[in-house]
């Protein structure tokens, strides 16, 4: 993102500790934020991101079911983001669900189902919607996935079947992304946070 100075970035949140962290360091930074998720579950994150911020007008809120919403809702959200700064320089997804500590002969089928939807389906949904944009405008931008170990190659925990392959999964749709998106000046980052969430239970 070069320089994070008035960038402007959407975020996938869900209020928890990292993304709480995430936007407030980025607000400290200058960026203008749009906050994407449960509106209820973001409104204190936002107002620590505004306390953060220089003038406290540049954090948006955009409200968007992530465990539930289709593809259109998904374009829907990214365009009335997209509207609140005149445009965006960056998507970053942080918002995932973990789910139960099940081993896979377990973990049933709606289980399953909902932490792909949430994911991989819903953030390929809005990294659909915000290439195109980025493309379209011939703006560029960023694209960053935060993840775990637990999707990487050596990360084999056991209980997580469902949570690793579906991290797993993004792991592969940032390589193979790269190499449409790339040339058209839209870098995608894969971050890999190792945290003790999946470990501790």
């Amino acid at each position: 993102m070069g320089d994070a100075y008035a960038k402007r970035v959407l975020l996938t949140a869900a209020g928890d500790a990292v993304s709480r962290g995430i936007a407030s360091t980025l607000a400290k930074h200058g960026c203008r934020l749009v906050l994407l998720g449960d509106e209820g579950a973001l409104a204190a994150t936002a107002e620590e991101a505004r306390r953060c911020g220089d003038g406290g007008g540049g954090v948006e809120l955009v409200g968007l079911d992530l465990e539930a919403c289709g593809e259109a809702a998904a374009d829907a959200a990214v365009d009335r983001a997209w509207r609140c700064f005149a445009g965006l320089d960056a998507f970053v997804n942080c918002y995932s669900y973990e789910g139960e500590v099940q081993d896979c002969l377990s973990i049933s089928e709606d289980e399953y189902r909902k932490t792909i939807k949430v994911n991989v389906v819903t953030p390929w949904f809005l990294m659909k919607a915000i290439a195109k944009r980025f493309q379209d405008t011939k703006s560029g931008g960023s694209i960053v996935f935060l993840t775990q170990i637990i999707g990487a190659e050596r990360g084999l925990y056991p209980g997580a079947a469902a949570y690793g392959t579906s991290l797993g999964a993004i792991h592969q749709l940032v390589r193979v992304s790269i190499l449409v998106y790339y040339l058209d000046a839209c870098p995608f980052y894969m971050l890999i946070m190792l945290t003790a969430s999946v470990l501790s239970k």
